[in-house]
């Protein structure tokens, strides 16, 4: 008989760390209620302690960060693309000016 892997959505997991963070459980009574290997449980701690401190207190205002938390790649957010445009529209007025001077 083959077993079945069990999967947990991203809320499952969070709720299954923080209650593994409680003070009146330990992580071996929280691991055999949901049926997470030690491994497993251990894994996801890890992940949350270094992917929750600038997920939760990071710098929101900051336009790179705002960005990639919409998912977009550096240089293809639309501030970045709005300067991007806005440095090319310089540079346009800039040769249509040396244009001018020398013809």
């Amino acid at each position: 008989m083959e077993s079945q892997r069990k999967t947990y959505s991203p809320q499952q997991k969070l709720q299954i760390v923080l209650e593994s963070y409680q003070h009146d459980t330990t992580i071996e009574a929280v691991r055999i209620k949901y049926g997470v290997a030690r491994t497993v449980l251990h894994r996801w701690r890890e992940e949350f302690k270094q992917a929750a401190p600038e997920a939760i207190f990071g710098d929101k205002r900051n336009p790179k960060t705002k960005a990639a938390k919409a998912g977009y790649k550096p240089g293809e957010s639309p501030d970045d693309l709005k300067r991007i445009i806005g440095d090319h529209a310089v540079q346009i007025e800039i040769l249509k000016k040396v244009q001018g001077l020398l013809g």
